[in-house]
């Protein structure tokens, strides 16, 4: 999927043994703005300088400043389904950007 040259994104399994799904991105994301901007039903677990960690729909996420979002506990499906909503939160809240 592409949304402009920057956002194109691609779904890997980083691992076949374990639960987990990754979006990598061209594009970068803002994890401090994110976690002031997306909306209530996403809980911050934990933010540092390298990464943002958030409870969304019973799973949780590790968002990285350089593009990458995980879903953990997650497989098929449901993971794409979860990394794809969660993607749009973000370009929506304004939380991408090409660098």
């Amino acid at each position: 999927m592409s949304l402009g040259a920057f956002m194109e994104y691609i779904i890997l399994s980083p691992c076949v043994t374990a639960k987990t799904r990754e979006l990598r991105m061209r594009g970068k994301i803002d994890i401090r703005k994110a976690e002031k901007a997306l909306p209530p039903d996403v809980d911050v677990l934990a933010l540092t300088e390298v990464f943002l960690t958030l409870a969304y729909k019973g799973k949780s996420f590790s968002l990285y400043p350089s593009g990458k979002i995980i879903v953990k506990d997650s497989e098929g499906e449901e993971a794409k389904s979860l990394l794809k909503e969660m993607f749009a939160l973000l370009e929506k809240k304004g939380c991408l950007s090409e660098n």
